[in-house]
């Protein structure tokens, strides 16, 4: 697939991926996000565009069920993707900036080892498009044997719900730590192949993800752990979980809870 390629079809992939979404009918919420002036830097392989994905459907479980009144209804999540820094010094200057006390580790005990840092901006935006305010949050990617997984933090926003009936919870010291292995699947936004009955339903339900925008349907899982301490919100996710399993979700969160 040539470069230009790509970059329509993740542009058409974010934006129909934040058409379909939308949390229950009485919070009458609606996820809108996308890349920067809605273009991606040339040089995007896949890796990324599944990076960029699960910062969207992050951002989608985050504002699903806004609180009521907020004003808020939907968040647009940027990332420039050939604004990094590898140098895993420099992360203590963006987390500084944009995350103070935010905690995060060089490497973890499986091997996983820092790869690449990169902003995250977020708009919050009103049901006429308006923007009501934003904040910035820091990604650091790691990899292990071609494997790749983000670690987000962010300040917590008062409109957000961080959790899921559907989650898996455990405590970590005195921490609530949520584990979820949700279904994605990616369809064509030409509407050529539909979700069965079933999918949609579950959709609606909150228990998979429907996307559109690629070429073929495409399934896979999006992995995720996340929780909240001193008004930072921390999530650790995939869709490429190699040889991890939920276990190490958890003692991944530990260690970073602990660092």
């Amino acid at each position: 697939m040539d470069e230009m390629k790509m970059d329509r079809e993740m542009q058409e992939m974010l934006h129909q991926c934040a058409q379909g979404l939308e949390a229950p009918d009485k919070l009458k919420t609606r996820i809108d996000f996308a890349l920067k002036s809605g273009e991606a830097p040339r040089k995007v392989r896949r890796p990324f565009a599944k990076r960029l994905a699960a910062v969207a459907l992050v951002a989608a479980v985050a504002i699903t069920g806004a609180m009521a009144g907020s004003g808020v209804v939907g968040w647009y999540s940027s990332t420039w993707l050939d604004q990094n820094w590898t140098d895993f010094a420099q992360t203590a200057e963006y987390v500084q900036e944009h995350v103070p006390g935010a905690k995060y580790v060089e490497s973890f005990s499986n091997g996983y080892v820092f790869a690449k840092g990169y902003e995250d901006t977020v708009d919050k935006r009103d049901e006429s498009g308006n923007t009501l305010g934003s904040f910035t949050g820091v990604l650091l990617n790691y990899e292990k044997a071609g494997a790749t997984l983000t670690v987000e933090t962010e300040p917590v926003q008062e409109e957000g719900q961080y959790a899921s009936p559907y989650d898996v919870v455990r405590m970590v010291g005195d921490t609530q730590v949520h584990y979820r292995a949700m279904k994605a699947i990616a369809l064509p936004a030409d509407g050529s192949i539909q979700p069965t009955e079933a999918e949609q339903a579950a959709f609606e339900r909150g228990e998979i993800n429907i996307a559109y925008g690629s070429s073929v349907r495409e399934e896979n899982t999006f992995y995720r752990v996340s929780w909240i301490e001193d008004a930072i919100a921390y999530s650790i996710y995939t869709f490429d979980p190699a040889d991890l399993a939920e276990d190490d979700f958890f003692q991944m969160a530990q260690e970073i809870i602990t660092s």
